[in-house]
């Protein structure tokens, strides 16, 4: 285990720096970045925030098919994770919050003089899944090697992705949205009720969806018993 710790460490630090270079070189570059910048600039954004999300939104530094695949990767991590479980449902659980979520920001933040697109806000979820896939395939593994005793460490790196997820995911809006940060704490807390909400309304929709067919129905078949 340790000499497995080692090379994967060793890895890591030639794989960020080579991702550095590309990055570096992509700054110069004019025009439209490659798909491999696009997806390299997350070894930027994950540890600089601030202006890697600036960036992302005016130097085009990513894109849609960036954060398509980033949410891709998500689902295949958690596919991995969740073997026995349906790839579906899988989908269905990644899919479902971000859309959520970039739904309600964009419009509580469009009453708010919030200065970021549908896109951008979907592009910045995106890129803030970024570290998910890796701590999460990460966890599977060791969870293969580690007794009961040491489960405490898949606990706290799962922690630790989803807490570096939630910061990038909460300085993602304030800078795609140019927001102080007291105003984004309550965009957030807005975007949350919202997601609620959203639930709450679709899930009444489908209800009241249901009672008009059930009613149809039953008139369907009274006529068609007196007829």
């Amino acid at each position: 285990i340790p000499v497995v710790i080692i090379v994967f460490c060793v890895l890591l630090a030639k794989y960020f720096k080579w991702a550095g270079k590309v990055n570096k070189a992509a700054t110069l570059k004019t025009g439209r970045r490659t798909y491999k910048e696009e997806l390299l600039y997350s070894a930027h954004l994950i540890f600089h925030p601030f202006d890697g999300f600036w960036d992302l939104k005016h130097e085009n530094r990513g894109s849609v098919r960036g954060a398509l695949t980033f949410i891709a990767l998500t689902v295949v991590a958690f596919c991995f994770e969740y073997s026995g479980m349906n790839v579906f449902m899988q989908i269905i659980g990644v899919m479902l919050p971000i859309f959520l979520f970039v739904t309600a920001n964009w419009c509580l933040t469009t009453l708010f003089e919030g200065e970021g697109s549908f896109k951008d806000i979907f592009v910045a979820t995106g890129y803030s899944l970024a570290p998910l896939p890796f701590f999460t395939i990460l966890s599977t593994l060791l969870s293969y090697v580690l007794t009961a005793e040491e489960a405490g460490i898949i606990g706290m790196i799962n922690s630790l992705a989803y807490i570096w997820v939630g910061l990038l995911l909460f300085f993602g809006v304030m800078i795609t949205h140019d927001y102080q940060l007291g105003k984004n704490i309550l965009t957030v807390i807005g975007t949350i009720v919202g997601m609620i909400v959203i639930v709450f309304l679709v899930a009444l929709f489908g209800t009241l969806i249901g009672k008009i067919i059930s009613f149809i129905s039953n008139i369907i078949t009274e006529l068609s018993f007196r007829t």
